[in-house]
């Protein structure tokens, strides 16, 4: 067992948040296992309580915990960091990361669309487009609610079946033949509604992330979505030059 040395310049807390962080990463603790409780900490440490406090303080500052009043410490998903730079896909970054992207396909639903999403399209109001409402997840935690609106007449035949085991933009590329190249999206600070709240198990009023993505092959827009991103699991950053 790695022990906290009182001689180590490093100060006490952050030698134990160092160690109990390797113990998440080395998945000795799974997301949603209970730590031991602050006196087990205590004994098994050797430090004070109020050094392991600070510890799991900056743990939770991390991410990798979640402190609940009289239940305990819980292991959580660390937050998922992406820069703004270039073009991604949630599917790919979920994997990247180590983490098991699964997508949920509530509905999938040919409609006709209303002046705004055919103005975001460039299409005629009249033009058949897909409505397509899915859950992300990763390992088997919520991470973004999403309505994606696509013409019918760029993917002829989109099945449910293949979007429910495919990343969209896969199907797009290896089906169609449509390779998306960039993107334009818009982030706006939101509270997550009753029905939210109950997707994501968590209160209503959670802080979260509204979402709107303008998708492009080329100078043709392929692709409108809007949705919901956990704020307590996304943190985005833009290199300002």
């Amino acid at each position: 067992m790695v022990l906290v040395k009182e001689n180590s310049p490093v100060a006490l807390y952050y030698q134990l948040k160092s160690i109990l962080a390797q113990k998440i990463m080395n998945n000795e603790w799974q997301v949603g296992d209970r730590l031991p409780s602050e006196f087990e900490l205590c004994k098994e440490y050797g430090v004070s309580r109020i050094t392991v406090r600070q510890a799991l303080a900056e743990l939770e500052k991390d991410g990798l915990v979640k402190r609940r009043q009289g239940v305990g410490t819980f292991v959580t998903l660390p937050k998922i960091e992406q820069q703004l730079t270039s073009f991604y896909s949630f599917s790919e970054e979920f994997r990247k990361r180590g983490l098991n992207p699964r997508n949920e396909v509530e509905k999938l639903e040919i409609i006709v669309p209303t002046a705004k999403i055919a103005k975001a399209l460039d299409i005629q109001q009249d033009e058949e487009i897909y409505y397509l409402k899915r859950l992300r997840y990763a390992d088997e935690t919520l991470m973004a609610i999403e309505a994606t609106y696509l013409p019918v007449r760029l993917f002829p035949g989109l099945s449910k079946a293949e979007l429910d085991t495919t990343p969209l933009y896969d199907v797009m590329r290896n089906k169609y033949g449509v390779v998306v190249d960039s993107a334009k999206e818009t982030f706006g600070a939101v509270a997550i509604n009753r029905r939210e709240a109950e997707l994501f198990q968590l209160p209503p009023g959670h802080p979260a992330l509204d979402l709107e993505r303008f998708t492009y092959a080329g100078d043709q827009c392929v692709e409108y979505t809007v949705g919901v991103v956990r704020g307590d699991r996304f943190r985005f950053e833009v290199k300002l030059n």
